[in-house]
């Protein structure tokens, strides 16, 4: 499976594919961040200050998250992921 992330002048200037088997025990922005997309985490992953929003465009219906709005969820709380995706980091 893989995470395609869009072209973006701050953090993947000409975008990334990454390659990924199963994401169950790792959250989604450590998997970025040992990745080399330095994505913004300022408060280590305990989902408080919503530097790691992700956007999601395609992949969204995958799975369900309660309270999601408008595609955009906290990269640090996004785990478990098994299916392709395609995101924007913010």
């Amino acid at each position: 499976m893989k995470i395609i992330i869009l072209p973006n002048k701050k953090f993947c200037k000409y975008g990334k594919i990454l390659k990924f088997n199963n994401l169950y025990k790792e959250n989604l922005c450590n998997f970025l961040l040992n990745n080399n997309i330095n994505i913004n985490n300022n408060c280590g992953g305990f989902g408080k200050c919503s530097s790691c929003s992700i956007f999601i465009n395609e992949g969204f219906s995958f799975f369900e998250i309660k309270d999601l709005k408008l595609n955009y969820v906290l990269s640090c709380q996004f785990y478990k992921l098994n299916f392709n995706i395609i995101i924007s980091i913010l």
